[in-house]
């Protein structure tokens, strides 16, 4: 069956847009370290390998990062997240469709949420008109967004989710999976990031 693997992290993301053309061969070192940190495999579903993770890191500090390829440096971010941040979880998403969950987020009376969802992140660049979507698919919520969500969040009522009559764009497999996700994981996330004055940093991988 297919899962879809969605991360959470604290973040700057300031910090990481300016990684791009930084030169800071300090940062590459630090980055590549941390994929043979003991532990570290569960967390890097792409970055596992360092001999294939140096090249792109390296058109990312340079400046050299192709506006065709976003899929490259959006891969980065499992790695690089935490240097200028920090991890605050994971969960399993099982089936598929998840990333048309925006419909639903919308009917339950979430739409800042389902804004964000829906809208990817333009990492590494501030805008990138155009682009294809990246996969991994990185979904930022700024830290002047998080009163809102969190408030969306509190006020989230499960049996709305049982009332779903279907349709749009969103196919997921699970019910009980997506009032799990609104209940158990992204609130703390949430909180977790507005309580460090961090934006959240939501990473999106495995299947569609």
């Amino acid at each position: 069956m297919a899962e879809q693997y969605l991360s959470a992290f604290a973040v700057d993301g300031d910090a990481l847009l300016a990684l791009a053309g930084c030169g800071d061969e300090e940062f590459v070192r630090r980055a590549l370290a941390r994929i043979g940190e003991p532990g570290r495999r569960e967390e890097l579903l792409r970055c596992a390998d360092a001999a294939a993770v140096e090249p792109v890191l390296r058109e990312l500090v340079d400046g050299r990062a192709d506006l065709f390829r976003p899929s490259r440096y959006t891969e980065l971010l499992e790695l690089v997240a935490p240097l200028v941040g920090e991890r605050l979880g994971a969960a399993v998403l099982p089936g598929r469709g998840w990333d048309g969950l925006d419909g639903p987020l919308r009917a339950w009376g979430l739409p800042a949420l389902a804004g964000r969802w829906q809208l990817g992140w333009t990492f590494p660049w501030r805008e990138a008109s155009g682009r294809s979507r990246p996969w991994p698919f990185p979904v930022l919520v700024t830290k002047g967004e998080l009163d809102t969500v969190c408030e969306e969040l509190l006020l989230f009522d499960a049996d709305r989710a049982e009332d779903w009559p279907g349709g749009g764009d969103w196919h997921g497999d699970d019910l009980e999976e997506a009032v799990r996700l609104l209940e158990e994981c992204l609130p703390p996330w949430a909180d977790g990031a507005l309580a460090r004055g961090r934006d959240l940093l939501l990473l999106r991988d495995g299947g569609r």
